[in-house]
């Protein structure tokens, strides 16, 4: 119920966000003309983009969005955009190149990725960043995330929901049509199998036929369609998703109707929340991600602390029940860790053994892990994980608290197999022409296991998105 409750205030307030814009979003079809160059299916930051350049391009762009609002799952981010050479970048003298980027990117994925597809976007990154900045994004300074050190993800003023807003202004200056309230239903193709449009329904239930040479998907991933989520992703489909509710697999299913080839690694953007909560950016959630002592139900260390939740996620998954507690004392409380929506999440007792006892974690367990965790704050230096100890405190001063910390995602990176100008490929590797997508719907190539750095999936589904939006465009003429 409380998750219930949030959705519909994040919508509420989605659609104030919305209504500021002065962009005109039409949500039912009279009147609305049917016949189009290229239609974009999904109105996220992939599509926004596509749509964009689509435009840009000369076409006459129709994007469909069957969510009351544009933005998808960005909406509700920090909006992150990973990126190298930029000019932002350089403005702070921030060394990095394309290659650095890509050898990053390939040992988080330890060499199982489509390495083409990293070189391509990475080589796209900073121009992606200018475009981003033609169309009035402005950035802050950029931050490090994921186990990199270099200073790569832009963060946009006004986080996720103002780059949307960007974006979709932009979009209404170029003419784009934006239906909202629209849900795709199926691509259409002729006797010939050339793509001939998009059936779907609008507002009111009514069908009706989009008519275009060409279709982009960018309907983003399917956290919320259990079929899906149990042959693609059988490990995570009983998490928490904090994705846009509208993350139903219809593009997927849409492409392997047509025998889209397919790309899955039954790999997800993995978060880390305290048990209970329904938000996840709450104060708690933010609270937690503090590189304090983090241990499993046997007492354990298990990860450096310090990565980022995607990089936490990767190993609490694979613990005993998927649990771990985050240790800390009195010298790192802060009434923040009273706001649990649950509070049997959180406890204290005077004593680390006392502690133990109320999480069910064995007493001489964890005061040897928080003895030799101490011991090595002291030493200075983190002979397990390798987590910088400089500012960390040692578990030492009653009271001691615990947070319990489960997995939840944000996103998952199963996708259609496409080439590098974004077009669908059948099953048997050959071009589905006039088909087209960009986004989680097309993320497989870009990822193996583990979801590298926060503000990755930003730039890919940017980068694609414009190329898809080029790309259909150049082919509708």
């Amino acid at each position: 119920m409380m998750r219930r409750k949030f959705l519909v205030f994040t919508l509420a307030l989605v659609l104030i966000l919305s209504s500021v814009t002065g962009c005109q979003i039409m949500s039912g079809s009279d009147k609305v003309p049917t016949t189009y160059d290229v239609i974009v299916v999904g109105a996220g930051a992939a599509g926004l983009a596509a749509a964009i350049e689509a435009s840009e391009s000369g076409a006459k762009v129709a994007l469909l969005e069957k969510m009351p609002v544009v933005g998808g799952s960005t909406l509700f981010t920090e909006g992150l955009i990973y990126a190298t050479g930029s000019d932002i970048q350089a403005s702070h003298s921030i060394n990095d190149s394309s290659e650095t980027l890509v050898n990053f990117w390939i040992d988080k994925a330890e060499g199982q990725v489509d390495i083409p597809f990293l070189q391509l976007v990475s080589g796209h990154s900073a121009d992606t960043i200018s475009w981003l900045e033609s169309l009035g994004v402005a950035f802050d300074k950029p931050i490090a995330t994921g186990a990199s050190p270099v200073l790569r993800a832009h963060p946009p003023t006004g986080k996720g929901a103002g780059l949307i807003d960007t974006l979709q202004a932009s979009a209404k200056k170029k003419k784009v049509t934006i239906l909202t309230n629209t849900s795709a239903t199926e691509i259409l193709v002729d006797g010939s199998n050339a793509i001939t449009g998009i059936k779907a329904l609008d507002s009111s239930g009514k069908e009706v036929t989009y008519t275009a040479p060409t279709v982009v998907l960018t309907t983003g991933g399917l956290d919320f369609n259990p079929e899906l989520m149990a042959t693609y992703h059988a490990d995570a489909q009983s998490l928490l998703s904090f994705a846009n509710k509208g993350n139903t697999g219809d593009g997927l299913n849409m492409a392997l109707a047509l025998n889209a080839g397919t790309v899955s690694k039954d790999a997800e953007i993995g978060y880390t929340i305290v048990a209970g909560e329904t938000e996840y950016n709450s104060e708690i959630n933010n609270f937690i991600t503090k590189p304090l002592l983090l241990v499993n139900l046997k007492g354990e260390r298990f990860v450096n602390e310090a990565g980022t939740h995607s990089l936490v996620y990767e190993d609490l998954v694979k613990q005993d029940q998927q649990v771990a507690y985050l240790i800390f004392d009195q010298n790192d409380y802060t009434p923040v860790v009273d706001t649990a929506l649950d509070p049997s999440s959180v406890v204290s007792a005077d004593s680390v053994e006392a502690l133990a006892g109320q999480i069910g974690i064995d007493p001489a367990s964890l005061s040897a892990t928080v003895k030799y965790y101490n011991d090595m704050i002291d030493y200075g230096q983190d002979t397990q994980f390798g987590k910088t100890i400089l500012g960390i405190s040692p578990v030492v001063t009653p009271k001691f608290y615990a947070i319990k910390v489960v997995p939840a995602i944000m996103g998952t990176l199963t996708g259609v197999k496409t080439d590098l100008q974004a077009q669908v490929l059948d099953a048997d590797g050959s071009v589905i022409a006039g088909l087209y997508a960009a986004g989680e719907v097309a993320s497989g190539d870009f990822y193996n296991k583990v979801y590298p750095a926060d503000g990755t999936s930003l730039q890919v589904s940017l980068t694609m998105g414009r190329i898809a939006g080029k790309e259909a465009a150049t082919f509708s003429k």
